[in-house]
């Protein structure tokens, strides 16, 4: 299969499994859907922000986007206090939230959450939207991924998604690793076998 280099400062998303490392020799493997494409970057400051979209779908009319967010600087908050913070920031821009049950795990060495977090109904747009977040606390940064669905405003206790979009979202998380070339801990060999595809630098 061809491999296809989507490079945008500060970030590189591979279409198959390739390596990319930052000068730290840590890497982001994320495995995008495929035929989706770089709709969006900024960096400012320490923030870094990556928009990926479906083909035909652009930033002002999306109903799936897949983001990445890589914050420099050694993590002052864990994971969990990460999709913590979140939870109040969506429950102060929408007339509601759900929020689903907080996954805490180790994955190659590195502090891991997972978190659905649902906005009903949005109060700036009237929409509603649906996002599915994995928080990694890397050893320089921290890192957010998240899949998200917008749509017509809905009830928090009747999710708008398949239940097959739902597994295919915790498939894809379960494919997002970090790892580190230079640290044993941290085998990229693992986030090699079947874990992804790299990004980060």
């Amino acid at each position: 299969m061809r491999c296809v280099l989507l490079a945008v400062s500060g970030f590189l998303l591979l279409t198959s499994l390739a390596a990319a490392q930052q000068p730290s020799g840590e890497q982001l493997y994320v495995l995008p859907p495929k035929g989706w494409d770089v709709a969006y970057h900024d960096s400012k400051g320490n923030i870094d922000v990556t928009e990926v979209l479906p083909p035909g779908q652009t930033l002002k009319n999306w109903t799936e986007m897949l983001t990445v967010q890589m914050i420099s600087g050694q993590p002052v908050k864990t994971p969990q206090d990460v999709l913590t913070d979140q939870v109040e920031v969506i429950k102060n821009a929408c007339e509601d939230i759900g929020a689903g049950r907080l996954n805490l795990a180790v994955e190659n060495g590195y502090e891991t959450a997972l978190r659905a977090i649902a906005c009903p109904k949005s109060k700036q747009w009237g929409d509603g939207e649906l996002s599915l977040y994995k928080v990694i606390s890397g050893r320089e940064r921290a890192y957010v991924v998240w899949r998200s669905w917008r749509g017509p405003a809905f009830d928090k206790e009747h999710l708008p998604v398949p239940a097959e979009k739902t597994t295919e979202w915790l498939t894809f998380m379960q494919q997002v690793m970090l790892c580190d070339e230079h640290d044993p801990k941290h085998s990229c060999l693992v986030a090699q076998g079947g874990k992804g595809a790299p990004a980060g630098h």
